[in-house]
């Protein structure tokens, strides 16, 4: 709910909230990026590739999409890490899947909205790719309309702001590129170029984006209770963690009940009581489903690099993360589908009331969620632009 609690306290009480403002936001952002020669040219096959993590502790394991019909194998993420950052895929050229999920960044998108292959900006804000492979229910997007992790990273190449391919052409131009037939042998055992294989590469690579080795996680080692003081953080960040793993009876916040596991992710999506924009209705899962009790629901990425993949909430409207913490601390909405874990026992949307202590507290704890190797590690580099 942190990007649902985001989608986070000490003592709770309700009061009325005022609608939020209409955030405007243009039709058309800058230009796309000039054509780049190096993507004409053979990728950095031979770079060294990500690893798919195998010591995954049990709680995590149980969280894994892994499908039986698309295990992940090293040739597999080679393939999807060039496709993944091959701008031919698109219809002028000067796009890929990284340009809305940049490693610096966490693999999301340092902009409110992405901008497309012509220019114009998508509907919502883009979601950080980290950890992606932890997701039981299977869905993908805010509003879960992919029903798997192979279905999502399809939509975006024929999508008209996005990409702007035509149906079946991805297939073509991925087979003009003299070296994707060799790629695409030592991933599936022939060189047969298919929408589905690109879509099974490009999960394969996703699923190898695991954000593991924050400063948390290494303090984590050895410690069957996440509540107590880890010696390796600060009494500050300690205090942050206790708020956001915490129940609210247990003195806490309870932000780990809608952000679980040490992998920080959403199992279901949360109304997290986001006041509506004027100018940008959003039913969010509602949209999928057709259902009154999804309306205002959406799915939030993994809290892991939260600090580097802002902005925030569906919309992007929380440009910092004091933006976030002040509406959980005094700004959610009352609507039908609030999340449960947000109300008041009349019913009633929480007031947190954070002090300013916890608020720099919370944040502190959520800076140890950074895992600084993903954001630099050259194997999850473009290999189009070998460092």
């Amino acid at each position: 709910m942190f990007g649902a609690m985001l989608a986070f306290a000490t003592s709770a009480q309700t009061a009325p909230v005022a609608a939020a403002p209409a955030v405007a936001a243009p039709a058309v952002a800058a230009p796309a990026v000039a054509a780049d020669e190096r993507y004409a040219h053979e990728p950095d096959i031979a770079a060294a590739l990500p690893i798919l993590a195998k010591s995954i502790p049990p709680p995590l394991a149980a969280l894994d999409s892994i499908p039986a019909d698309n295990p992940v194998t090293p040739a597999g993420i080679r393939l999807g890490r060039i496709l993944f950052y091959d701008r031919s895929l698109s219809q002028n050229g000067l796009v890929s899947c990284s340009s809305c999920h940049a490693q610096a960044a966490g693999f999301d998108d340092p902009t409110r909205f992405s901008i497309g292959f012509k220019g114009r900006i998508t509907r919502r804000s883009a979601m950080a790719l980290a950890n992606a492979r932890f997701n039981p229910r299977g869905r993908y997007f805010r509003d879960e309309r992919a029903a798997s992790l192979e279905d999502q990273v399809l939509q975006p190449f024929t999508d008209k702001i996005e990409m702007g391919l035509k149906p079946g052409e991805l297939t073509a131009r991925i087979a003009s590129r003299p070296w994707y037939g060799h790629l695409f042998k030592s991933a599936f055992g022939n060189p047969e170029i298919t929408e589905d294989r690109a879509s099974k590469a490009l999960a394969q690579f996703v699923r190898s984006i695991t954000a593991l080795n924050s400063r948390y996680d290494v303090a984590r080692v050895g410690k069957p209770d996440r509540l107590a003081d880890f010696p390796e953080l600060s009494s500050q960040e300690n205090r942050g963690k206790f708020l956001f793993l915490a129940s609210r009876k247990e003195g806490g916040a309870g932000c780990s009940s809608c952000h679980e596991t040490d992998a920080f992710v959403m199992v279901e999506p949360h109304d997290n009581g986001l006041p509506a924009l004027k100018d940008r209705p959003d039913d969010g899962v509602g949209e999928t489903t057709g259902l009154e009790v999804d309306k205002g629901k959406f799915r939030a990425a993994s809290l892991k690099n939260i600090t580097v993949s802002g902005p925030y909430m569906h919309d992007g409207r929380f440009a910092t993360l004091e933006e976030v913490i002040d509406h959980y601390s005094h700004g959610i909405a009352g609507k039908p589908n609030l999340a449960p874990e947000l109300r008041s026992t009349d019913g009633k949307p929480l007031r947190f009331d954070f002090s300013q202590t916890d608020k720099a507290a919370l944040i502190a704890f959520l800076e140890t969620l950074t895992d600084e190797n993903l954001l630099t590690d050259p194997r999850y580099g473009d290999p189009f632009r070998p460092k």
